[in-house]
């Protein structure tokens, strides 16, 4: 597929990805001379006529989305004989299935964020009337800037056909689908938000809320299971976090979310709890009657004396108001959001205020750390409690760690209070020098998190290959391989047009691994057979031109036979898109070239005497 040009304008460059239904490449725009996706469906699917349709309608559907949080179609095309494809905007970044594979449960605050942003395209795609119905994470994928899309809308549609049902198919990941597809009755909006709250599950968590030893296991705990809370398996996510995973998990799509705006309010929410504290409601303030318009300069002493009376009796009514409160005691807070806070004890007639604020690694902004006086202390109702709130957790620079050796890389890391996650990597610089970091050097990082190193291993070792034998004698063979502790076992002759005694045949062949190779056999000439000298000598010279879809440095073998019983052997590496010509001697009026590239044998060629031969692109199938 590499090198191919579709629709005369992608110029497939390369394979990055391979999922259930598709695969996908990095191409170039010949056009516009930029990079894309390009995803072909893959060839089971492709001979399914109900498949096709469906794929390339709600492709062409999907096409008109156009949100920064889905992945943009730009085109949708076909190839024969039967390769169908779809253009995509290509986006530098990583998908949420590669970073929970990595990292595990994430913060909460990262995780909210992530599905704020899925839902935001799931909300663009449902004003169109498009539901996606694979909400998994590897149709999630995360850009280098932190954006997040959405992605494959037109081949999830695609897979619920009714060809697909009558197969017995579950398409989609089981562990993401809604108990409605389960089912397989129609699905909506719902659906999709129901796989958002699995999705959102698995990133507190790192784990799933259904798990079996079956897709359809799953699938049954799916229809009958009550998901499991988050806080089981995580004690630090808030109540409103839960609340909203409990919704988007309801059997019922009727108690779910109606909609991914509903679903975004109570996660900006969440995130942002001081931004939707309820309003205070303001104490009733009596009225001072206003004075009387003075008619005289004089107060007559009795008015005076009435003045005085009720002013002490105001004082006297305050007083027994603050006798007379009830006396309450004051429960836990801690660990609550403030919005929450406040309206616990607004309830007990208590008011709040924010004396302080505080890093935390464990609770999320505006989360109550302290409060005083402390949970349990009796006190009447009307007075204040402080509360000191958390500002999330303490953000971190991340130190430039490249060419530093790992011991040493990892102490900074632990000094900024960072976490380390190590891979080893052939490279060739120094045995355990830090070789790559994720995030970049000046990145800002919350307490606690990893970073991601990439500890160099040293150099690959050099793998020995088969050298080429052919044409030298079995002597000079003896003395090449001595070098690799490889001998030449008892060697076999045939006819060949070669020159007597000269290698034309070896197994293992050229080019292959030494790993465990002991001995070569090889196949010497015995030069050409008797009959040779009674028939007519040819020459030929045979073309071959190597696809642009082989591997580089693969390995070419020509196998020539003629009527005269002579046998003759070529062995040569070969890369993509090459010419290849070699002139071939036999005897007689018939003949035949046998061809191999990379062990896979190619259409036979026939032998035509006093002319050349071109063969199809090596590639082709041989006939049955």
């Amino acid at each position: 597929m590499v090198g191919k040009i579709f629709g005369s304008r992608y110029e497939v460059l390369e394979r990055i990805g391979n999922g259930g239904m598709s695969l996908v490449y990095r191409a170039r725009d010949i056009t516009l001379n930029r990079l894309v996706a390009v995803k072909i469906l893959k060839h089971q699917w492709a001979e399914d006529d109900e498949v096709v349709h469906r794929f390339d309608q709600e492709a062409r559907a999907a096409a008109s989305l156009v949100n920064r949080h889905i992945v943009q179609i730009y085109d949708v095309g076909r190839e024969e004989p039967d390769i169908h494809y779809m253009v995509m905007e290509l986006v530098a970044g990583e998908t949420l299935r590669s970073k929970l594979d990595r990292e595990g449960a994430l913060p909460i605050a990262e995780a909210l964020d992530i599905a704020d942003q899925v839902a935001q395209g799931l909300e663009a795609a449902h004003a169109q009337k498009v539901v996606h119905r694979d909400i998994k994470p590897q149709n999630i994928l995360i850009a280098t800037d932190g954006t997040v899309k959405v992605t494959d809308f037109g081949i999830a549609y695609a897979a619920t056909s009714g060809t697909l049902v009558n197969t017995g198919s579950l398409l989609g990941t089981v562990q993401y689908l809604s108990p409605e597809q389960a089912r397989g009755k129609i699905v909506g909006p719902q659906s999709d938000l129901y796989s958002l709250g699995i999705v959102l599950f698995e990133m507190l968590t790192g784990k799933l809320p259904f798990e079996a030893d079956s897709p359809i296991g799953v699938a049954i705990k799916h229809l009958q299971d009550t998901a499991p809370d988050v806080t089981l398996f995580r004690s630090d996510v808030p109540e409103p976090v839960a609340k909203i995973v409990r919704r988007a998990l309801s059997k019922d799509p009727a108690e779910r979310y109606q909609s991914a705006q509903a679903m975004r309010q109570d996660i900006q929410r969440a995130l942002h709890p001081e931004e939707h504290l309820p309003e205070p409601v303001p104490s009733p303030v009596p009225q001072t009657p206003k004075p009387a318009k003075k008619k005289r300069r004089w107060v007559p002493w009795a008015v005076a004396g009435a003045i005085v009376v009720a002013l002490l009796g105001g004082g006297i009514l305050a007083f027994e108001h603050w006798i007379y409160s009830p006396v309450v005691t004051l429960p836990n807070v801690k660990g609550q959001s403030l919005g929450r806070a406040k309206a616990q004890l607004g309830r007990l007639g208590l008011t709040v205020s924010v004396t302080g604020k505080a890093p935390s690694s464990h609770l999320p902004k505006n989360y109550v750390l302290d409060e005083i006086p402390p949970a349990g202390t009796q006190i009447k109702a009307g007075q204040n409690v402080e509360v000191v709130v958390s500002t999330g957790p303490q953000q971190v620079t991340v130190p430039d760690l490249k060419g530093q050796d790992v011991f040493q890389a990892v102490q900074n890391l632990k000094t900024e209070n960072l976490k380390a996650i190590i891979h080893h990597v052939k490279s060739n610089s120094p045995q355990g020098e830090v070789v790559r970091q994720s995030p970049a050097p000046n990145a800002s990082l919350a307490e606690g998190q990893a970073v991601t190193l990439w500890v160099s291993k040293g150099p690959a070792e050099a793998v020995a290959v088969m050298p080429n034998l052919e044409g030298l004698s079995v002597e000079q063979a003896a003395s090449l391989l001595i070098a690799m502790n490889v001998t030449v076992g008892t060697p076999t002759t045939t006819y060949s047009t070669e020159p007597v005694n000269t290698i034309i045949d070896q197994s293992p062949e050229p080019y292959s691994s030494l790993n465990n190779t002991t001995s070569v056999n090889v196949t010497v000439s015995q030069g050409p057979s008797p009959q040779s000298a009674h028939l007519p000598k040819n020459i030929t010279l045979a073309t071959w031109q190597i696809p642009n879809s082989a591997a580089p440095k693969s390995v070419l073998k020509v196998v020539v036979t003629d009527s005269a019983g002579n046998e003759e052997v070529f062995y040569q590496q070969v890369n993509p898109g090459q010419q290849i010509q070699i002139p071939v001697t036999w005897y007689g009026t018939s003949g035949q070239l046998l061809v191999f590239l990379n062990g896979q044998a190619q259409a036979p060629q026939p032998l035509v005497a006093n002319g050349s031969t071109t063969s199809p692109a090596v590639g082709t199938t041989p006939p049955s």
